[in-house]
This record gives C-alpha cells, sequence and structure tokens, in this order.
C-alpha cells in the first residue's frame, strides 16, 4: 500500500496546456482502447502475466494510434489492465460475500466455489482457473471431494454471481491524467523554484512546468489536470513510514454526530457531524429551489421555448453545486483522517473491531438520514481503515457482524429493540444505562473472538444465540 503525494503547478500558459490536453487526451483514448480490447473474458489471465501482454504487442510491433510514443503507450496498457483487475477484485469480494450467505449450496460445493476465488499470499490470484468459470471448463480439485455434478453447480453459481454484481466493462469517459515513467520527465530547480519538463507527443520535445512547491521525485508519476486553474497536479506514490504493532483490541462504533465512538466512550471529530448536517440542510435547500426551477423550464417549454433555455443554461447548470459539494466532501474527508489519527496515535491498538454497513447502500429510513450515510462517505472510511491498518501494523480481520449490537446489554445481555433510544441506552432488565454508541461499541468488541456469530451469521441466527445466552446466563 502507497501514499500519494501531490503538487501542484503554476497557472499554465496557452500553449503549455494546450500540449499538456493533448497527451492526456490521446493517453486516455489508448486507455480506453486497451480497456475495450482486453476486457473480454478470454484474457482474464493477462491480469497476472501483464509483462507478456506487452511483450507480445511490442514483438507484434505495436504502434499507438493516437500518436504516443512507445513508453507512454506501455504505461497507457498497464493503466488499463490494472483497472480491469480493480473491477474483478472489487467483484470478487462481493461474490464471496454473497457466497457466505448462499444456503442454496452444500458445504463441499462451496468450498469448490471458494477454491476458484482464493487468492494466494505469495502467487497471487489464479486468474486461468478463474477464467474456467466462464468457459466451462470442468476443472478438479483432487482434495474437494466433489462429482461432475457439483462442481457444475458450483460453477454455475459463481457465473450467475459474477453476471450480477460485475457490471459494464469498464471505459475512460472523461481525459483527467495520463502517466510518466522515469525516462519521460526531468526534475530540475533554479533558485527557489523547482521545474519539471514532461515528455508530450513529438519525440524529443518536452513541455516544461513550473512547480509551487519542492519535492524529491523518482519514479513514476501521473500528471492531473485541473482545468479550473488551467494548472496541473503532480501525484507521486511512495512508500510510507510503518509504525510497530501496538497491544489490545479496540472497538469503534460509525456515527453521524460525530465520525465514531470507541469503546471507551470517547467521541472522535464532532466537527464531522456539524459538517454532514450543514452539508445535507444546503442539499435540501437547493433541491427544493432546483425543483421549482425545473417545473418552470417545463412550463416555458412550450410556452415560451427561449425563456426556458435562459433557465436551464443561467439557473439548472451543475457547475457551482460540483464544486460546492466537492467542498463538503472535502471537509468530511479531513474530519474523518483526523479522527482515525487520533485514534491510532492515542489507543495504539493490535486489532480494531467495526462494523460492516454495507447494507446501508445510502439508503435509511429518512431522506435525511440517507443524505448523511452516503455511500461516498463510507468508501472513506473503509479506505481510511485499510490504509491505518496497514501503517500502524494491526491486524485487520474484517467487519464484525453488527446485528443487534446497540440492543443488547452488555451487562446482562438482554436484546430488545426499546433498550436504545436515540443516543441513550438503558437495559429492560437489568436497568443498566450508557451512551448508546459506546454500548455498540463495546459489543462490537467481544464479537472479535465470537466464534460463533461471525461476520455472514444471518440477524436472526444472531439473536436466537444471543436470547439463548441471555437465559444460559439466568439459569446458571
Amino acid at each position: 500500500m502507497q501514499q500519494t503525494v501531490k503538487q501542484k503547478s503554476l497557472p499554465l500558459n496557452r500553449a503549455k496546456w494546450a500540449e499538456i490536453v493533448q497527451v492526456t487526451e490521446a493517453y486516455a483514448r489508448q486507455k480506453d482502447a486497451f480497456l475495450v480490447a482486453y476486457g473480454h473474458i478470454k484474457y482474464l489471465p493477462y491480469l497476472g502475466q501483464k509483462r507478456k501482454l506487452r511483450d507480445e504487442l511490442v514483438a507484434a510491433g505495436f504502434a499507438s494510434p493516437f500518436g504516443l510514443q512507445a513508453r507512454q503507450w506501455k504505461l497507457a496498457l498497464d493503466d488499463a489492465l490494472f483497472t480491469l483487475e480493480r473491477q474483478w477484485e472489487a467483484a470478487i469480494v462481493k461474490v464471496q460475500e454473497r457466497l457466505y450467505r448462499h444456503e442454496g449450496l452444500t458445504g463441499e460445493e462451496k468450498h469448490y466455489a471458494f477454491w476458484f476465488l482464493y487468492k494466494h499470499e505469495k502467487y497471487g490470484r489464479d486468474w486461468k482457473r478463474l477464467k474456467a468459470v466462464f468457459t466451462g471448463e470442468d476443472v478438479i480439485n483432487e482434495e474437494i471431494n466433489l462429482d461432475a455434478k457439483g462442481r457444475s453447480k458450483g460453477r454455475k453459481y459463481l457465473q450467475r454471481t459474477f453476471s450480477r454484481v460485475l457490471g459494464s466493462r469498464p471505459r475512460v469517459k472523461k481525459a483527467r491524467s495520463f502517466a510518466v515513467d522515469q525516462q519521460m520527465y526531468r526534475v530540475f530547480a533554479t533558485g527557489r523554484r523547482q521545474y519539471i519538463s514532461v515528455a508530450t507527443l513529438i519525440p524529443g520535445k518536452r513541455v516544461v512546468i513550473p512547480l509551487t512547491g519542492m519535492h524529491a521525485m523518482e519514479g513514476n508519476l501521473r500528471v492531473v489536470l485541473l482545468p479550473d486553474k488551467q494548472a496541473v497536479e503532480i501525484h507521486l506514490t511512495r512508500e510510507p513510514q510503518i509504525y510497530p504493532a501496538g497491544k489490545g483490541e479496540t472497538g469503534i462504533d460509525l456515527g453521524i454526530t460525530e465520525v465514531f465512538t470507541d469503546d471507551t466512550g470517547k467521541k472522535y471529530r464532532p466537527e464531522y457531524g456539524e459538517a454532514l448536517q450543514e452539508m445535507s440542510d444546503r442539499i435540501l435547500a437547493k433541491s427544493q429551489k432546483r425543483g421549482r426551477l425545473w417545473a418552470l423550464y417545463r412550463k416555458f417549454l412550450k410556452q415560451d421555448p427561449n425563456k426556458a433555455r435562459r433557465i436551464l443554461r443561467h439557473n439548472l447548470g451543475l457547475v457551482k453545486q460540483t464544486k460546492r459539494n466537492k467542498k463538503y466532501r472535502t471537509r468530511c474527508e479531513n474530519e474523518i483522517n483526523r479522527a482515525f489519527n487520533e485514534l491510532y496515535r492515542e489507543r495504539r491498538p493490535q486489532t480494531i473491531a467495526y462494523e460492516d454497513l454495507a447494507h446501508l447502500r445510502g439508503k435509511a429510513r429518512s431522506k435525511g438520514l440517507s443524505r448523511k450515510v452516503a455511500n461516498w462517505q463510507r468508501n472513506i472510511i473503509k479506505k481510511r481503515l485499510e490504509y491505518k491498518n496497514y501503517i500502524y501494523s494491526v491486524t485487520d480481520p474484517g467487519p464484525v457482524n453488527a446485528a443487534y449490537t446497540s440492543q443488547q446489554c452488555p451487562q446482562c445481555g438482554w436484546v430488545d429493540a426499546r433498550n436504545r433510544s436515540g443516543d441513550t441506552f438503558k437495559c429492560r432488565k437489568c436497568g443498566f444505562t450508557a451512551d448508546a454508541d459506546l454500548v455498540g461499541a463495546v459489543n462490537l468488541k467481544t464479537r472479535l473472538l465470537d466464534t460463533e456469530i461471525t461476520r455472514y451469521t444471518p440477524y436472526r441466527k444472531v439473536k436466537e444465540i444471543l436470547l439463548q445466552r441471555y437465559q444460559q446466563r439466568q439459569a446458571s
């Protein structure tokens, strides 16, 4: 896992900007062509042999039809294959989750299906084996006792599930960036100003870009366009500093009025809740106003088309709305990052228990709450967790089953929806009272070592197990 360092440039003149845009567009078109060409199932094994495909193209005398130099079309190829690989890896995670919960397969049939999805720690994924799922080849695993009918059933289940979760093939919809290797740029400084000269489509010609800061640069870089400023941003990836592992377990309950609450009751970054509320109110107010404007637009479309076009052009644009939403999103991202920095520096845990909220998918009991639990926020939290776990050497067992963690009394074990009322938890049986988020974090922490309640245990089964434990505790 790598860290990305960003360095902006000064605004570029028209000639330099035109050359950078030309390279970006050519790179995007070439990458898109590779995505179309190699997105088919038959090319799946190349995801594990990217260099082999590149060598085959070189041997065949491939030349970019969009004018990219040889070094750059090779980077576009790597970029395209990496994009395809990410799509497949994300789909595999979803298939595994569905396979865990599927009740129509026997244990051996599930074992066989998981074997196709297995990724070796050292050698990586066997893409040829995964390809066999779609080609109909009867692949046999001698360690799994399963007949031909059972193997076919497992493969067909994988086919159906992949068809549901894969979606359409990735495409390049907009030219935003391009990659360069160390031979395609040169970094130098004059006085207190640092510059980078980047290769263009013309061999031997480079465009010199003045930068706003001073950074050591090496290896592959990515040049990202900033059209609103007519400037670029240089993205440099590098290995982050790794810290030794800490001790003990920590549970965190994700929130809305704060980023999360840990098992000691500390609430991290209440400013996050303020930002979410402000964003939610702003989106609601703007949506209502835009709804009235859309009604006027439809009204005048027949009565006065010229006025309708003016309303559409001057009042229903997306530029300001996109900038405003980006500003709120950046503010929320910063609060999430600060919250995790505080947690890892202060607690230094060895393991963290957190809930799986993928089932929310941006929807909740009210529209207001839905705006606050949007998918992009959950994705940011997930990525921050993965990154912080990596640099702090935290063992990540994956999300734990969060069913009834906010309704279960941590003292007596009784489960009841009425135990929780807003932010307050009060047990209906023993009278235990505490902050509801604290209770959730404590219960999540106990699930880390719970062998009976796994991540994929159905919620009805979870409640049955918890109530049985309560009754056993009362009987003893």
